[in-house]
């Protein structure tokens, strides 16, 4: 164990007051000035772009919030086309060129927090690209920079922290009190303690309070570690990221997925995440806010598994094919196989006046899911409400190990 001295570096644009130590992240649920999205650079399956998802959330957005889009250099005539020939409007798009290489805004972009006196700033965090690489690789550098670049491009100052940790991997309830999975900090940062990784993250976004969660769901889980039940592999999956599973959705009331013991005896992916869940479950029923209330635990379906099979060419394939997996297995170039979909409805996008959530069922699947989004759909009303529900279909960004949370960053309004 090392000692930590809570290294910050502040960077500030010219001209710029420098940053606090520190901001405050706002929760979710509160005003947004915008969200950020990216526009992609490769498909997770060969033939199911994810473009068209992210052009339908452009297009819903609008009239509740402006959109950041940041784009590679020669995407811009792509996207204008793209939402043309969707009859999706622009007048609350602003487009960035700012390089990347993968659509997780959630965790390799901008951090806004506010400081002390009133302003934006952005939290700069390392990246690793979630534990497949190290902080000094290609992939990992060129995300790294995205929030560093939209910092510059918006005159933002910046607040830098050693710690690795991304965005899907944080709740917060807009009154001091944060919600992290232990696993995925501690996998991110060897040689950290896990009491230097709560002080670290306190400190940067503000919080005067961290819940911690064990573990995450199955199909979350790191591929490198091998396969599930069924000889089925996750999708470059984080490891336990809590916006899978367990969200803020007021400064009192937490959703929480639930799978229910029947669901267990048939489905040994789920038979893996129920205790896990339960043990969450265990956690969040003996904790309190800042001021000592108890929280009110709201449970929400968990969709039934889904898989899909992946090939070469298929740009999840063709990342996980090369690992070394830690169980032994071997994927050869020319092999076929069969992966879980990171499917959830807590992945689901919050901003003004509306819930954009993520819908399963479909002809041909079971009437179970239909169900499960039916019931999803009533639970989200219950606790948004006055708020807009929409459902997408987010095939495209799940079977890449995430969800439409995943792939969008808000940034707060300020008075």
């Amino acid at each position: 164990m090392r000692t930590l001295l809570l290294s910050v570096l502040l960077v500030a644009p010219a001209c710029k007051s420098a940053a606090p130590r520190g901001l405050t992240f706002p929760a979710e649920f509160e005003p947004h000035e915008s969200i950020w999205m990216a526009w992609p650079s490769y498909e997770n399956k060969a033939g199911v772009p994810t473009e068209p998802l992210i052009v339908e959330l452009i297009g819903l957005m609008e009239g509740h919030v402006a959109v950041d889009l940041i784009i590679n250099e020669g995407d811009e005539a792509n996207v204008l086309a793209a939402l043309s020939a969707a009859g999706v409007p622009r007048n609350h798009l602003t487009i960035h060129e700012v390089p990347h290489g993968d659509v997780w805004m959630r965790d390799m972009g901008p951090i806004f927090g506010i400081g002390a006196d009133g302003r934006l700033g952005i939290v700069d965090f390392g990246f690793n690209t979630w534990g497949y690489e190290e902080t000094t690789s290609e992939n990992s550098r060129l995300e790294e920079a995205v929030d560093r670049r939209i910092a510059e491009r918006l005159g933002l100052p910046t607040v830098r922290t050693e710690l690795v940790s991304e965005g899907g991997n944080r709740e917060v309830n807009g009154a001091g009190v944060m919600i992290a999975c232990e696993a995925v900090e501690l996998q991110r940062n060897p040689g950290w303690t896990r009491d230097e990784i709560e002080r670290e993250l306190l400190t940067m976004l503000g919080q005067e309070k961290l819940i911690w969660i064990p573990e995450g769901m199955a199909e979350d889980e790191l591929t490198f570690r091998g396969r599930l039940p069924g000889g089925v592999y996750t999708t470059i999956t984080t490891g336990g990221h809590v916006d899978e599973f367990v969200r803020f959705c007021g400064p009192r009331t937490i959703l929480l997925a639930e799978i229910s013991a029947e669901e267990a005896t048939r489905d040994p992916i789920a038979a893996i995440s129920r205790p896990r869940l339960e043990e969450a479950r265990r956690i969040l029923e003996a904790e309190t806010t800042v001021d000592g209330e108890p929280f009110e635990i709201v449970r929400i379906p968990t969709p039934d598994s889904l898989f899909e099979t992946l090939r070469a060419g298929d740009g999840v394939f063709d990342y996980i094919q090369p690992l070394e997996y830690e169980d032994g297995s071997v994927i050869a170039p020319d092999d076929e196989v069969r992966v879980v979909w990171a499917s959830s409805y807590l992945n689901f996008i919050i901003t003004n006046g509306l819930v954009i959530m993520q819908t399963y069922w479909k002809p041909g699947r079971p009437e179970s899911l239909r169900e499960k989004d039916a019931e999803a759909k009533r639970v989200l009303s219950s606790v948004f409400p006055g708020r807009e529900i929409v459902g997408v279909d987010a095939e495209a960004v799940n079977l890449g190990g995430g969800g439409i949370h995943c792939i969008t960053q808000q940034m707060p309004a300020v008075q």
